[in-house]
């Protein structure tokens, strides 16, 4: 039996090693980026306090009241730095126009280098609210009533009252609303990593290609010996 050409160990050895790097790199950068909040409700205006760790410490972090954790709009958002440790605070109000509903504050790290989402975490918030009562209405009281003149033995004397009344309605009481859920949002969101990472997409063409090469020379070389 012939011996088999180098080609064929190259290439398989090769193709392990570029699928060994791409194994290695989305290990190496799974997201790690957590947040907590508080208070989780309050009316518009409302402060809230945002708690962070595992965020990659050279790169800037994004916190965000969104309308939803999954990639919602941004309704208001302040940007802060970590420390070296990947620990970060920060607070955001909630907008004068959030409506009685389910919104969320949202924290995520983009790669400047790239604008790709390197991973991001967010907690759900409730917007609560008061009610606006019906003014009440202004009731006007009696029309004015004229006292007859009296008369006596010297010369007339007129007199004349004038009576109005004034009655002023109770407003209606204050009546919380109820928030409303937006779409079933859950309370926490998972963080997610997008890569399109042009390194990572090269390599895994590269070990695809080296993986076809070697059992493609594999084939020949049997089909030869």
């Amino acid at each position: 039996m012939k011996k088999r050409h180098p080609i064929f160990r190259i290439s398989l050895a090769l193709s392990l090693f570029l699928i060994g790097l791409i194994a290695g790199g989305a290990l190496a950068g799974e997201p790690t980026l957590r947040i907590t909040i508080d208070p989780r409700t309050g009316p518009p205006g409302t402060v809230i306090s945002v708690t962070g760790e595992g965020a990659q410490a050279d790169k800037p972090v994004k916190v965000a009241f969104v309308t939803s954790g999954e990639g919602g709009t941004s309704l208001a958002e302040v940007e802060v730095t970590p420390q070296a440790d990947g620990t970060f605070t920060a607070t955001i109000n909630v907008p004068g126009e959030a409506e009685c509903k389910t919104y969320a504050v949202r924290a995520e790290q983009i790669n400047p280098s790239t604008g790709n989402l390197i991973h991001y975490w967010w907690n759900s918030f409730v917007v609560t609210g008061a009610a606006a009562a019906t003014p009440g209405a202004t009731a006007t009281g009696a029309p004015t009533t004229t006292v007859a003149p009296t008369v006596t033995a010297g010369p007339t004397i007129s007199a004349t009252v004038t009576v109005t009344a004034t009655m002023t309605a109770t407003p209606a009481a204050t009546a919380v609303a109820t928030p409303t859920s937006a779409g079933g949002m859950p309370t926490t969101g998972g963080e997610r990593a997008e890569s399109g990472n042009t390194t990572v997409i090269i390599i895994a063409v590269l070990a695809a290609f080296g993986v076809v090469a070697a059992f493609g020379v594999g084939l020949w070389q049997m089909r030869r010996a």
